[in-house]
């Protein structure tokens, strides 16, 4: 059950996130029509204590040349200076600084979003669903909302949000594996 505390020893620990069987996907609106996109290169840890959130961890890397709307024009549009800028700044990254429970089972890890050179503090919403017999991984499953002009992506004419909204939902639906001796992350 999606967000169950009922299970809740079962989604503690130490876990690798497993790209392959995983998303990060966001969505926006482009002269008031919504499009998504989403990044296919990713990794992360997830520390999880679900009777003690506080100590839990969560740290993440999307490697930006990976996005797809579906769209060549707009990710060639996307990978380039106005945008996200690709050839600079490779990477996004997330580093939480604290995760909470809240009152309607879910979680929040308030941490550090990374993008551009531009550090920004930012709320993850998420909720763990628990594994089952059938299937014994969690899944982190939630959202950021943010601005993109906060980490000035779309710049210069791409500014004015009459074009192209300023607000950004990233969605994340990441499968755990755990990791039992730390694991490797690829580095940036």
């Amino acid at each position: 059950m999606l967000g169950s505390n009922a299970c809740i020893a079962s989604v503690d620990g130490r876990f690798l996130i497993s790209p392959e069987d995983s998303s990060v996907n966001f969505e926006g609106t482009q002269q008031g029509v919504g499009f998504s996109g989403s990044f296919s290169d990713f990794d992360g840890i997830v520390v999880l204590n679900t009777k003690q959130p506080e100590t839990g961890l969560i740290n993440a890397t999307v490697r930006i040349a990976s996005v797809n709307t579906n769209n060549e024009d707009r990710d060639t549009l996307l990978l380039g200076t106005d945008w996200l800028d690709a050839g600079i700044w490779s990477t996004a990254t997330f580093s939480s600084a604290s995760i909470s429970a809240t009152e309607q089972g879910g979680y929040v890890a308030t941490g550090e979003l990374t993008l551009r050179n531009i550090t920004r503090d930012v709320e993850l919403h998420f909720v763990l669903d628990d594994p089952t017999p059938e299937h014994q991984r969690p899944r982190m499953i939630g959202s950021i909302r943010v601005n993109r002009l906060d980490f000035d992506v779309g710049i210069g004419d791409w500014v004015d949000t009459n074009w192209v909204s300023d607000a950004v939902l990233i969605r994340i639906n990441l499968q755990l594996t755990p990791s039992l001796s730390g694991g490797s992350l690829k580095t940036p």
